[in-house]
């Protein structure tokens, strides 16, 4: 999840943007959860969750484009067809609720290394859907 990367935005300029690893989700949902509460990302930003105006996938960071690169239709389809998008979102969902629930001591711990040991339910696959159309009565 290392390659993963999140935007965390605080503000409407393109300066205001902060990418961070992935694997620290978790913390910039629990501050955007908790407004009072400050703490460092490995890259050196520190932030007040007060600050926090939105936290979004980082495409441009996760496949190594510039920064200021606009994504196209062509782009699109090569997150897509990579899978991109879809681990991405998991990531997120996953980071966001590890955020409801984390001890403050969790913050510091990388989101993988917290899904295997602490909250391994998370990372159980959704079951799958069968496929057809079945009557009522067999549903119930």
């Amino acid at each position: 999840m290392s390659n993963f990367k999140v935007k965390i935005i605080v503000g409407f300029r393109r300066d205001q943007e902060h990418s961070i690893d992935a694997d620290e989700a978790h913390k910039a949902y629990f501050l955007f959860l908790n407004p009072e509460a400050r703490s460092v990302f490995k890259s050196g930003l520190a932030i007040k969750g007060s600050q926090i105006q939105e936290i979004v996938p980082d495409y441009q960071g996760t496949m190594g484009w510039n920064p200021t690169h606009i994504l196209d239709s062509n782009d699109w389809n090569e997150i897509h067809s990579k899978g991109i998008s879809t681990k991405m979102q998991k990531y997120l969902s996953i980071g966001k609720e590890i955020a409801e629930h984390a001890a403050l001591p969790d913050l510091n711990v990388p989101l993988p290394e917290l899904v295997k040991t602490k909250y391994p339910q998370l990372a159980a696959p959704a079951p799958k859907r069968e496929r057809g159309v079945k009557r009522i009565s067999e549903m119930l």
